[in-house]
């Protein structure tokens, strides 16, 4: 017999939060939403893309929901995924949904709760299975008992198991005759049945029903869930600044107290119950009890002491019962500090380098740039069509940058962000084979010094592209840990499990994750790889491919390692999700790829979307992140389409969006060739596989098919970004804004720049004053309180002080002039007899016409002052008594 599973969980069923992921977390839709959108995609990591439009949901009339066709996943992942809705992204934090077998799922997409987990089991069995469970007396009655099995890669918290009395039970579906091995747990490895080797069943036809009881659990949890989640305040501490840490607990249990054990020497702390075995103990004091269904809510908080500059401080937390046994520690619930979550931070004046900020970033993507080299071009195969060549080595190389170091420096950018060129399988580099060896196809060591040497000679910063969360499968210790297992001395540098499978970069086998939390995975990453990059090649920084990946505590101990190299290089990560999540990196980098920007950009510029974005844009990035951490701001890379191909080739779009780009805080990037107007040869939608080869084109040299016009246009972008400090280090305020038009200032100390961007018809914006503006492209002055804005067109002003001519003090008796002191700057009046304590209310006229507005001042005492108008600040109040040199305000 054939059966269909279709499979819903229902809401959160299981009481166990934190130890069972639920694995469909939604209910059938109870109230169907509206259609609302035009389209719907579905995006995500393998089998599915981060970019294109290849995975399209169909709206279901029935249901009243869009649905996906059916995506092959494999079980016992954590699979994050994301809807874009008419070319815009859902918004938060990516979705996660947790597999609970191998199989095909439907992914469901619902207007009324957008952000609904709701991923349905599609595939079709021939063969089912019951299991049912009975448990030891001591299993907490409020935890619910799950199975990891052979079809969910034996993970212990995607599979619960149902309660009926003091029977526990799941039905599970493969094909008839095909043998399953499983074993129990309580939602963690760490709380599995003890059990000298794994259960076997068969599924079977008509189904069939096993009856199993476990006699023993390796553990028992000591509370439902206990949270820190880095929640310490403040959150990026300043030398000798207390750290306050809170952690929540969810219990059935008594709850009473709670440590923190802290190192300040790069140590992993260690400890339980108040006794520190590595580091320093210090308590969590119980603050706050609510109850609720019987289940208690606790908040703990206690206190680590402020620390001197450069400090990386790490800690672990646990909670216990006075009068229970045991402890159990946040965010992993584990029952020993050595699984416990190392949390840590950095103390630090957190700033970011000067240099970083000021930044014009080009991005090259070496293997796609230019060939200077033919000789090292081992295994370009020029015979293939590009559709195929595009997939392998192209011939880009080091020399071919070192070639054209002129064309660069003449476009003016003073940064080089170079993509990996660790020796490995793919022109990419992305995949290291060795982290301390250049891939003959690029070049040699001593070619990148020199391309680095002359790069700084022309006062070029070199960024490299760093992948420090996962190796290629051909990496010598990866392929030493698969064949020796244990006995490698590399087996504990990834993760592996039960079943033999590893723990994978989105779930891609030949990318085995770097276990950076293993103590000598680290110090061979941070002692030998990034001395190598950073001291002995002499890069000035790194962009940190994929830095979600790898725990805070490394990032700390990386920026602490980085920083003590030379405190002025720059570390930025590549963190592809929500603000938050972005904002969070504060403090162990420098700053971050904005990925908001790009999705902002190609929305409002390529799509048509609202300018009401781009301002809603900078002002939550200013809301978000720390002062310090740089925005890196770009309108396509190798990961995503180009923005010319998205916008329909329309270079007046690009114009737009990068005139603005360049206007906007943030250290904007120029992908190679985006400057002379590279799109793509072909539709990276209409390709299952290798999307991204569409991104990463050739650099095109013949002048002739370059748009040049494009090329000036950006030649004047950056040098107007370098000639106003304002566009750099401003503060920005919105002066206007609707769908088609945004009109801002960026302003610093006297310095004023007002940018109009109009995407749309001509439009006229008024100012709040008049004001004298100078073009800061044309050179052209003008007096006004409007701008006429042409259709498609963007200009920006520069506020021009008018030169000051006559100042008048008005409201003092008669109207006085005053007279210019050339050694200090400023204007003074004639001394102006003034009563004790009676108020003045004045104002200075500028040239006869522009008044400062009224101001008032209240001597303290009677007698002669002097009345003095500063041009640099024309609203301060200086009055100064004869007698008293300081002055009043």
């Amino acid at each position: 017999m054939m059966r269909k599973s279709i499979i819903f969980l229902l809401g959160l069923v299981l009481l166990l939060g934190a130890f069972v992921e639920p694995f469909a977390q939604t209910r059938n839709a109870e109230a169907a939403g509206e259609k609302v959108y035009e389209n719907v995609v579905l995006r995500g990591q393998a089998p599915l893309s981060w970019d294109g439009s290849n995975n399209p949901l169909t709206y279901d009339e029935t249901e009243g929901v869009w649905k996906s066709g059916p995506v092959t996943l494999n079980g016992g992942i954590t699979f994050e995924y994301k809807f874009v809705m008419d070319g815009s992204w859902l918004d938060g934090e990516n979705l996660r949904f947790s597999v609970p077998q191998t199989g095909d799922y439907i992914f469901v997409f619902d207007t009324s709760d957008e952000r609904k987990v709701d991923v349905r089991l599609a595939s079709e069995y021939t063969g089912s299975l019951t299991l049912q469970l009975t448990v030891p007396d001591e299993t907490p009655e409020w935890v619910v008992p799950t199975v990891a099995t052979s079809e969910n890669g034996f993970s212990y918290s995607v599979a619960p198991l149902e309660r009926n009395g003091d029977i526990y039970t799941i039905e599970l579906f493969g094909e008839a005759g095909q043998e399953l091995e499983y074993v129990y747990g309580l939602g963690d490895q760490k709380y599995r049945e003890v059990i000298a080797e794994n259960r076997k069943a068969v599924f079977a036809e008509e189904g069939k029903v096993i009856h199993d009881k476990v006699t023993e659990w390796t553990g028992l949890p000591v509370a439902k869930n206990v949270t820190h989640q880095f929640n310490h305040d403040p959150y990026i501490p300043s030398p000798h600044e207390d750290v306050t840490v809170r952690v929540e607990v969810e219990h059935y249990g008594p709850i009473d107290q709670g440590g923190i054990y802290y190192t300040t020497n790069g140590e992993s702390p260690a400890g339980a119950r108040g006794e520190a075995a590595t580091g320093t103990f210090s308590p969590l004091t119980l603050i706050e009890t609510s109850e609720e269904n019987g289940l208690k809510h606790s908040v703990l908080t206690g206190i680590i002491p402020g620390q001197k500059d450069g400090t990386p401080v790490k800690y672990v937390t646990d909670v216990w019962a006075a009068d229970g046994a045991g402890s159990q520690y946040a965010d992993t619930n584990s029952l020993t500090s050595e699984e416990a979550t190392e949390f840590a931070y950095y103390v630090e004046d957190y700033s970011s380098p000067e240099w970083a900020k000021e930044a014009v970033i080009y991005h090259i993507f070496v293997d796609r740039f230019f060939d200077g080299n033919e000789e090292n071009n081992y295994d370009v195969n020029p015979n293939l069509p590009v559709e195929e060549g595009l997939k392998g080595w192209m011939g880009g190389d080091l020399e071919g940058v070192i070639e054209q170091l002129d064309y660069i420096e003449d476009l003016g950018v003073n940064t080089l962000w170079l993509s990996p060129v660790f020796e490995g399988p793919y022109s990419h580099g992305y995949h290291p084979a060795d982290y301390t060896a250049i891939d003959p196809s690029f070049g040699t060591v001593e070619v990148m010094e020199e391309l680095i040497e002359e790069a700084h000679d022309r006062d070029m910063k070199v960024i490299y592209d760093f992948v420090p969360n996962h190796t290629s499968s051909q990496h010598p210790f990866f392929q030493d840990a698969l064949a020796n297992g244990v006995n490698s001395p590399y087996y504990d540098w990834y993760t592996f499990y039960e079943d033999g499978s590893y723990e994978t970069f989105y779930g891609i086998g030949e990318l085995p994750q770097f276990n950076n939390d293993n103590e000598e995975a680290r110090d061979y990453m941070l002692n030998e790889v990034v001395p190598f990059w950073l001291e002995e090649l002499e890069f000035d920084g790194f962009r940190l491919d994929y830095a979600k990946g790898p725990s805070f505590s490394f990032w700390v101990d990386f920026r602490d390692k980085v920083k003590s190299i030379d405190p002025d290089m720059y570390i930025f990560g590549e963190v592809w999700d929500s603000r938050k999540t972005i904002a969070s990196y504060g403090g162990k980098l420098d700053g971050a790829l904005d990925f908001s920007f790009h999705d902002t950009f190609k929305g409002t510029f390529a799509f048509g979307g609202s300018m009401e974005s781009v301002a809603n844009y900078v002002l939550e990035n200013e809301q978000t992140y720390h002062p310090e951490f740089v925005p890196t701001t770009f309108l396509d890379n190798h990961d995503v389409p180009r923005f010319l191909y998205e916008a329909g080739n329309d270079p007046n779009k690009l114009k737009l969006a990068s005139f603005t780009q360049f206007m906007l805080p943030g250290s904007p990037v120029i992908y190679y060739g985006t400057e002379i107007g590279m799109t793509q040869s072909a539709n990276h939608n209409d390709y299952s596989d290798w999307r991204d080869r569409w991104y990463r084109e050739m650099m095109i040299w013949e002048e002739e098919k370059q748009n040049l016009d494009l090329y000036a246009h950006y030649e004047e972008m950056i040098e107007l970004r370098g000639e106003y400090e304002a566009l750099i280090h401003g503060d920005f305020s919105v002066l206007e804004v609707n769908h088609d038009v945004l009109l801002f200032e960026r302003s610093i100390e006297d310095e004023r720049v007002i940018v109009a961007v109009n995407k749309g018809t001509a439009a006229a914006l008024a100012l709040d004053e008049e004001l004298m503006l100078e073009n800061i492209q044309t050179g052209e002055q003008i007096k006004t309180s409007e701008l006429t804005l042409e259709a498609a067109s963007f200009a920006a002003y520069e506020v021009m002080n008018e030169e000051i001519e006559s100042v008048t003090l008005r409201g003092v008796g008669k109207d006085a002039e005053l007279y210019f002191d050339k050694k200090e700057g400023v204007w003074r009046s004639e001394r102006i007899h003034l009563k004790n304590k009676k108020k003045v209310t004045f104002e200075y006229v500028v040239n006869g016409e522009n008044s400062t507005g009224s101001l008032i001042f209240t001597p303290k005492k009677g007698g002669p002052y002097e009345f003095i108008f500063d041009p640099q600040k024309p609203t301060k109040v200086t009055v100064l008594h004869t007698s008293d040199k300081k002055g009043k305000k």
